[in-house]
């Protein structure tokens, strides 16, 4: 049993953004943006019962035809049942690449017109379990921001413009981080080294292999049907889909070193797309802000499960301290949502004086 919240504040966009001081299994930045369009990610929302045959097609006609015309996968989550102002809704799942997921949602759209089906919003959910949940990682392997302080951070993953993964350069950690991936590079090279056993359990660490190099995991789902795990990777951010076989046991000792990407959301603003995606402009944009730059890195808020909500500021030598939150505002990629805490950290900024 699910329950469901909208999710207006973010997309679920799935890519790998990355700096100048380390390189992550995959990025969202020029140089490596061609490997985060291909990586798959998924868009659920509600659709009323009465309209689900209309949605799948006679034969799953319909659904067949967004495949072959956007390669995108459509279908309607079994025992999702919900009931929303007295109509029954289902949960309906689109999954593929962010372009794809565009592309299959207007589709969608086109055969269910607002003005006529005003109850089918396309409007994005988020799924969560309907009881507290208890991570199987020690809390102390995860390496935070702190709060009350300008953390120093880089880029090292962007999964949407508002969606960030962040490394601390200047913790003692993590200089041996590099250490860290030749180790495992070196030991995961071997044909002997073991794999996960089967099935797969959930929040399985583990050791991945992605973009030429092993990197530690997390696996948050299988896929018995294509053989294939949907991973976080936990030093460098982002998700991704692995084939089973390209996952490991992971050893003790690589455990030591503690995760070193710091999952957050930029705090107060939202896209202003329809359906929470982003422009790939607004992309260039936080790519070509932070790379090679350290982040001043302030936590304002915590999502519901947890994730910080971050303000961000950059200095540029061109152009002063850039607020990076308003900055995407001002471009017209998001909407300003305004609270007292943000106003107030907006006019402190980072203290430039560390420069």
């Amino acid at each position: 049993m699910c329950t469901w919240v909208l999710n207006n504040r973010r997309s679920n966009d799935s890519g790998k953004g990355g700096s100048d001081v380390a390189t992550p299994p995959s990025a969202r930045t020029p140089q490596l943006a061609s490997n985060s369009q291909n990586l798959k990610t998924s868009y659920e929302f509600l659709i009323p019962q009465q309209f689900v045959g209309k949605l799948i097609g006679r034969n799953g006609s319909f659904v067949k035809t967004i495949k072959e015309h956007c390669h995108a996968y459509v279908y309607v989550q079994k025992h999702s049942e919900v009931v929303i102002s007295k109509n029954l809704c289902q949960v309906c799942i689109v999954e593929g690449t962010p372009l794809e997921i565009e592309k299959a949602l207007k589709m969608i759209r086109e055969r269910f017109p607002l003005r006529k089906y005003s109850e089918i919003t396309l409007e994005q959910i988020e799924l969560a379990p309907s009881v507290a949940t208890v991570s199987l990682i020690p809390d102390h392997l995860y390496l935070k921001l702190v709060e009350g302080v300008n953390n120093d951070t880089v880029l090292s993953c962007m999964v949407a413009p508002d969606h960030l993964f962040m490394q601390q350069p200047t913790h003692p950690s993590y200089p041996a981080l590099s250490m860290l991936t030749r180790s495992m590079d070196s030991c995961y090279s071997s044909t002997h080294s073991p794999l996960l056993p089967y099935p797969i359990p959930e929040n399985t660490v583990c050791a991945a292999f992605s973009v030429d190099s092993w990197h530690r995991a997390i696996v948050l789902s299988t896929d018995d049907e294509t053989k294939t795990s949907y991973v976080k990777f936990l030093d460098f951010g982002g998700y991704a889909y692995v084939e089973n076989d390209s996952l490991r046991q992971i050893r003790h000792d690589f455990m030591l070193l503690p995760f070193q990407a710091a999952e957050c959301f930029l705090s107060n603003i939202k896209s202003k797309s329809e359906n929470g995606c982003w422009p790939e402009e607004a992309y260039s944009l936080v790519a070509a802000s932070t790379r090679g730059r350290i982040i001043y890195t302030q936590i304002a808020d915590y999502t519901p499960d947890g994730i910080p909500l971050v303000l961000c500021f950059i200095v540029l030598p061109d152009r002063g301290v850039v607020f990076l939150n308003r900055k995407l505002v001002d471009e017209g990629f998001a909407d300003w949502i305004e609270n007292e805490a943000v106003a107030e950290a907006e006019v402190e900024g980072p203290p430039v004086a560390v420069l």
